[in-house]
C-alpha cells in the first residue's frame, strides 16, 4: 500500500460513521446515503494531494459530502438547499439514524420527526462536534443561520421528547 493511500485511510476511517449519519439525513434512505459516502470518499481520495495538512480534515470531508449531495441536484435543476425552516417531505421519511441503536425509541422518533436541515445541524454540531463556524462552512451558510437553526432544532427535539411541554 502506498503512503498516500495509508495516510488517507488512517485519516478517513474514524470519520466514516459520522459521514454516513450526515448522508442519511440528507439522502433519507440507506442506499443513497451509502452511495453518497462512497462518492465523498472517492472525491476526497482523488483530491487528497490538494488537502493542506494543517486544515481541519473532518470539515474538509464534510464539505466534500455537501458538494457530492448538491452536484446532482444542480444537474437536475432541483432546489438543492435545505432551508432551515422548510417543511419535511410529504412521504414518510426513511428511518433516519440508527446511531448504533444506542438511542432510546422516544429520542429516535423525535429526531426522525425533525426536518432534514435540523437533523444535519444536530449531527454536525451535537454528534460530530463541529463548531458553529465549522458547521457554517460545511453547510455554506452564515454562522447566524447555524446558530438559529440549531436553537430551533434543539427546541423541536425537546418538544418532541416532552410532548410539547
Amino acid at each position: 500500500m502506498d503512503d498516500r493511500r495509508r495516510q488517507f485511510e488512517e485519516s478517513a476511517q474514524p470519520l466514516a460513521d459520522g459521514l454516513y449519519r450526515a448522508a442519511l439525513a440528507l439522502a433519507r434512505n440507506d442506499a443513497d446515503a451509502q452511495d453518497l459516502v462512497q462518492e465523498t470518499l472517492l472525491k476526497a481520495y482523488r483530491g487528497f494531494h490538494t488537502y493542506a495538512r494543517d486544515d481541519n480534515f473532518k470539515a474538509w470531508l464534510f464539505v466534500i459530502l455537501r458538494h457530492a449531495w448538491l452536484d446532482p441536484c444542480r444537474k437536475r435543476k432541483l432546489e438543492p438547499a435545505l432551508p432551515v425552516d422548510a417543511d419535511p417531505p410529504a412521504a414518510a421519511p426513511a428511518e433516519p439514524l440508527d446511531l448504533d441503536r444506542a438511542l432510546p425509541d422516544d429520542l429516535r422518533r423525535a429526531f426522525a420527526s425533525l426536518k432534514p436541515a435540523h437533523q444535519v445541524l444536530l449531527i454536525l454540531c451535537d454528534i460530530e462536534g463541529f463548531t458553529y463556524r465549522e458547521a457554517a462552512a460545511v453547510i455554506g451558510c452564515p454562522i447566524g443561520t447555524v446558530m438559529s437553526g440549531l436553537h430551533n432544532a434543539r427546541k423541536k427535539l425537546r418538544a418532541g421528547l416532552t410532548g410539547g411541554r
